[in-house]
């Protein structure tokens, strides 16, 4: 499966309101449970589950319920931000996307309801590879969902506070300055450097500037057990005003067939009136790879780095270039 689905390790702390003059605070469990207490929501210690992510700590609750805390500066930043695109998508959309049922920004933490349904990504990868309708099914789903988060949110709803570049691939200089280090083939490294190149150059048009998820692939949905069913559309913690193509990237397989974007496609289209490159979709896809890859410096081959080894990062990475040739 392609796709951004880091799960970063770290301490668990929070940053001093304010960030000056008092000792940061570690996120126990103790902690959490007796914050989630004063703003109303009492979780017994057997009912709680804690998961690290990127600058922040996930805590699930019972009853589809998660409370999120910042763990450094970046998850501070960023926590505010996705709550607000999650407040105008359920306000101005028809898909289910996460609830912001409690916001406290000075204390760096949030309460959201879940979208229901299972996140099962390498399940429903292996089962829409396998299943060529199932892809479509999907595909379609989401073209209509990004007609609608592309349509219904405008550039003045995000001026000023809506960053206006996607946070991945990292920095182009960084991805080049890694890239030696993982990769040995000489050859490989010439072609990554031409894609690097190549996405540099892009010139994004005003009116290819919307609302983008930034990582929407099978890892940010909540689909029906029993249907199938796209339930709804989660983790827009990289939300950005940027380039539509973004939103397609990882709707591209290291495999050949091509329904769920196909199919997205078809459906998005028309209710747009845009034209969707493919072209820059690939590139898109294959340069988020190569960041993916430049991310493996310091890690053994054999460890998963954001879900892949490096053989099956440099089996993706290979994929789409055959593609872009």
């Amino acid at each position: 499966m392609t796709g951004n689905v880091r799960r970063a390790a770290g301490a668990h702390y929070d940053v001093a309101i304010g960030h000056n003059g008092v000792r940061p605070m570690e996120w126990t469990a103790e902690l959490v449970i007796s914050t989630l207490a004063s703003a109303g929501f009492a979780v017994p210690a057997a009912g709680l589950s804690l998961e690290p992510r990127d600058g922040r700590l996930l805590a699930r609750m019972p009853g589809d319920r998660m409370a999120w805390f910042a763990t450094n500066d970046d998850g501070r930043r960023r926590m505010p931000i996705e709550s607000r695109v999650l407040r105008l998508l359920e306000a101005r959309c028809t898909f289910a996307v996460p609830r912001v049922l409690h916001e406290d920004t000075p204390r760096g933490f949030q309460v959201r309801s879940a979208v229901p349904g299972l996140a099962e990504p390498w399940r429903v990868y292996a089962r829409a590879k396998a299943d060529p309708r199932l892809a479509a099914s999907l595909g379609r789903t989401l073209g209509a969902a990004l007609a609608e988060q592309h349509l219904r949110i405008t550039e003045q709803d995000g001026a000023g506070w809506l960053p206006t570049r996607v946070s991945w691939p990292e920095p182009l200089d960084s991805i080049r300055e890694r890239l030696p280090r993982v990769v040995a083939d000489a050859g490989l490294l010439r072609e990554l450097h031409a894609l690097l190149a190549r996405y540099e150059a892009i010139e994004v048009a005003q009116g290819d500037r919307v609302l983008v998820h930034a990582d929407l692939g099978l890892h940010n949905l909540a689909i029906d057990p029993e249907t199938d069913a796209v339930r709804g559309v989660f983790d827009y913690e990289g939300a950005a005003w940027d380039d539509r193509h973004h939103d397609f990237r990882y709707l591209v397989f290291d495999f050949d067939d091509t329904s769920m974007l196909d199919a997205a496609l078809a459906v998005y289209e028309p209710a747009t009136g845009c034209r969707i490159s493919r072209e820059r979709v690939t590139l898109y896809n294959a340069t988020a790879a190569a960041s993916f890859l430049a991310l493996r410096d310091g890690v053994a081959p054999e460890a998963v780095s954001c879900g892949r080894t490096l053989a099956q990062d440099l089996a993706w990475v290979r994929s789409v270039l055959d593609r872009l040739n």
